[in-house]
């Protein structure tokens, strides 16, 4: 999958592509990202009666959006992967360290997306969760969201610290800093939710679960910021 997903995907010519032969490390992240998949599809219980039938439809969403998320943390695996062949003790255990995040990701994801097909949809799901347990969730998630990129954060930072030993050209050094900087807006926002959760809940649950959410909001206007000076940035090294 990560060979085919390499193929039709994009490719800058200012860019060598150094992993086109994806490494062991690779290969057991992607099994990792399939057994992520696999706990979700095992946490759905198989419909025995009709009602059940209808329960298990209206967790669809909720499952499509847990497979969405997965696959977008999967895709920054990738992307790095494929411009960077690093290696060494450091790597191992950021790799360790982010395939461990992914299953630990699995249960509170899947939990929350059940929550919000609840909220949204008025799925009738049966969950377990008060109204002010909300913050708690906001925070657990934020936590692991936040936990994922500051891991893939550090591993543009070894690569920027190895781009010598990388043959990194002027360009690429550009792009991986760009890159680094887009990932810090991606654990940038989830730690923003958690603070504010954390400041609020004290005076209103409501608010705090409600604020700690819409600031999820702000990746778009953020990324689109991103993109617009990236596209400026990398007219001038051209």
């Amino acid at each position: 999958m990560r060979n085919q997903l390499f193929k039709s995907s994009y490719k800058d010519p200012n860019i060598t592509y150094r992993g086109l032969s994806p490494s062991r490390l690779d290969n057991l992240t992607d099994a990792v990202f399939g057994i992520a998949v696999t706990l979700l599809i095992f946490n759905v219980s198989s419909p025995d009666s009709l009602q059940d039938l209808i329960v298990f439809t209206k967790t669809l969403p909720a499952f499509l959006i847990s497979i969405g998320f997965l696959i977008v943390i999967w895709q920054e695996h990738v992307r790095f992967s494929e411009i960077y062949t690093l290696r060494g003790s450091w790597l191992i255990f950021l790799n360790s360290l982010f395939i461990a995040l992914i299953i630990f990701y699995v249960y509170p994801l899947r939990f929350l997306t059940l929550f919000l097909t609840n909220l949204i949809f008025g799925a009738e799901l049966s969950l377990q969760i008060s109204p002010i347990e909300i913050p708690d969730l906001m925070i657990y998630y934020g936590g692991v969201a936040f936990a994922l990129y500051f891991v893939v954060f550090w591993f543009y930072y070894f690569a920027l610290n190895n781009r010598e030993s990388l043959g990194l050209s002027n360009y690429e050094v550009f792009h991986t800093k760009y890159q680094r900087l887009r990932i810090v807006i991606m654990f940038t926002v989830p730690l923003i939710s958690i603070l504010l959760v954390w400041l609020i809940r004290s005076y209103s649950i409501t608010w705090a679960s409600f604020l700690g959410g819409m600031v999820y909001g702000l990746y778009t206007p953020a990324i689109m910021l991103w993109v617009k000076s990236y596209k400026k940035a990398a007219k001038s090294i051209n």
